[in-house]
């Protein structure tokens, strides 16, 4: 990313910060920008940030970021991944505004920068009756090592007992006369107010510092742990995710150690199920992507000039005509009124507007739009299809079966991520769930509970189905396939809901089942229109339904 496009990816930091000043805000987010993605800054950009008067303040930010940015499993994260860094920059720059705002809420020296504020801008005359006023208050504010009062208290007397300086003094100088040359009291004054906001600022700097310095330990904790398990779960799926800085929320809370715990087991068992792959492109609408042709419509505006006449242009002659227009008129005409005898014609002929006269007229450009359409058409390939699963947990998927539903949701969560596939899981058993695993940084949690429940309770497909159906309305899901993953040990499917089943492969919808048990309701699976029935304790189960699934293309 370029200095430019950095700028303008955190403008709004940069115009509106509410943290220091521009300049320094700019150079921020391009230290932060180099931090994380390890490319360095010029010392000489340092060097001109410290010349700035809020220098000091950086100063020591610059060492608590890199406090903050210098873990190395940061940058390693960061690495090659743009999206991601520009999030975590987002956070710290969150960070430093909402600690720059906490900080300064309750600072205890926010009295005195008010009263700093106010003195500073107190113009000349209001000084000569005040000024004792401020001594004392820096008195009882300073000790003498750190603030001469007696010295400044012995000026301002010396100087206003000058009975010509007291008077020039107390004159109130409009705003539109131009500025004269300091006097002697004036100096004194920006010398006294440059000596307390020393003195402030110091004290607000070490007052930050100390702040700052607490608040930079959490923020590094949370930060560090955090990438500690993005990094975890960046090693899980990563391989099988093109976006994974989508999993990046640092306002979200850290996972427990059973989340970690469950994704890798389920990585485990399915690194031997590479037919898992093979089952779910089968899946999509079991059938290869199709080609469509897509028909665009495109309008084309060609403009051209053409030369028009226009009367009311003066620019040539083009004829004769009749008219008053005495400018105009013919000398021939003219010669009438040279006699008394002629004369009344042409008065006559003048009423009558029928003295003969030059006709003038112009051309000029103007433009004439021709708009034609043309139609272009081109090919496109289909996405592969959506698919909605629906996974049995009841108590007597207890076991093995269980097991074999899981590691086909975790391996379709995979696929769908990888692929960018719309994947819908409807999880049932006397009620039901649902899960959207293509929205899988959404969804992690609700994955991982799923991995991690314990299959309980009767079972009843009536919920699942009429969630299954619903879905094939919506835009989404409306070409996608069902899969019914279950022992099938349940009561029939109701009339109503086998004619809306009908209803959807007469539209081309199918609907398959994998049966995990050896005695399942036949009057049920024999709804659908591919049905599997395997024993658990059968090896490769999965290579076997991708065999069979393969030989339907």
């Amino acid at each position: 990313m370029t200095a430019y496009e950095l700028e303008q990816e955190f403008s709004h930091f940069i115009e509106f910060g509410g943290v220091f000043d521009r300049p320094v805000r700019t150079f921020l987010v391009h230290y932060i920008h180099a931090r994380l993605t390890g490319t360095g800054i010029s010392s000489y950009q340092i060097q001109h940030l410290l010349q700035n008067q809020q220098s000091q303040y950086f100063a020591y930010l610059q060492k608590a970021l890199d406090k903050i940015l210098g873990f190395p499993l940061l940058q390693e994260v960061c690495a090659n991944n743009e999206q991601l860094t520009q999030q975590i920059i987002q956070d710290v720059l969150k960070w430093m505004r909402q600690t720059d705002k906490k900080i300064n809420s309750k600072n205890p020296y926010q009295n005195e920068n008010d009263m700093f504020g106010a003195w500073s801008h107190k113009p000349t005359h209001l000084w000569v009756e005040t000024w004792h006023v401020l001594i004392n208050f820096l008195a009882n504010t300073y000790t003498r090592e750190e603030l001469d009062k007696d010295f400044y208290a012995y000026r301002f007397k010396t100087l206003l007992s000058d009975k010509e300086l007291l008077q020039k003094a107390r004159q109130i100088i409009p705003s539109n006369v131009p500025a004269q040359e300091k006097s002697l009291l004036d100096i004194l004054i920006d010398d006294l107010l440059a000596q307390w906001n020393a003195l402030l600022t110091a004290k607000n700097l070490r007052y930050y510092m100390e702040e700052m310095e607490q608040e930079q330990e959490q923020f590094a904790e949370l930060l560090h742990k955090k990438v500690e398990e993005f990094h975890k779960l960046m090693t899980l799926i990563n391989p099988f995710v093109m976006e994974i800085s989508n999993f990046w929320d640092l306002s979200r809370g850290l996972w427990k150690d059973k989340g970690f715990h469950v994704l890798e087991h389920y990585h485990r068992l399915l690194a031997d199920e590479k037919s898992i792959q093979q089952l779910a492109d089968l899946l999509g609408r079991m059938r290869q992507a199709q080609t469509e042709v897509e028909e665009e419509i495109f309008c084309q505006t060609v403009v051209q000039k053409q030369w028009q006449t226009n009367p009311h242009l003066r620019n040539e002659v083009a004829g004769l005509w009749e008219s008053s227009d005495l400018c105009r008129v013919l000398p021939s005409e003219l010669a009438l009124l040279g006699h008394k005898e002629t004369e009344p014609l042409f008065l006559q002929k003048y009423a009558d507007k029928r003295l003969l006269t030059y006709q003038l007229q112009g051309k000029q450009l103007v433009p004439n739009d021709k708009i034609s359409f043309t139609a272009h058409r081109r090919e496109k390939r289909k996405e592969k299809g959506p698919f909605i699963l629906c996974i049995d947990t009841s108590g007597s998927m207890e076991g093995l079966p269980s097991q074999i539903a899981k590691v086909l949701c975790f391996a379709m969560m995979k696929v769908a991520a990888k692929e960018h596939r719309k994947c819908y899981l409807i999880s049932f058993s006397i009620g039901i769930k649902t899960i959207n695993l293509l929205n899988i940084a959404e969804n992690i949690d609700k994955i991982i509970d799923f991995l991690s429940m314990s299959f309980d309770g009767g079972t009843d497909i009536t919920p699942a189905l009429s969630e299954a159906l619903n879905m094939l309305q919506t835009r989404d899901y409306k070409e996608a396939d069902v899969m019914i993953v279950s022992d099938f040990v349940m009561f029939d499917i109701n009339q109503h809901l086998l004619r809306r089943i009908e209803q959807e492969q007469a539209r081309g919808t199918k609907f398959h089942s994998l049966t995990l048990s050896n005695k399942p309701n036949l009057q049920v699976i024999r709804q659908f229109d591919n049905y599997w029935v395997y024993d658990p304790q059968e090896r490769n189960i999965m290579r076997l339904l991708w065999e069979d699934l393969k030989n339907l293309q």
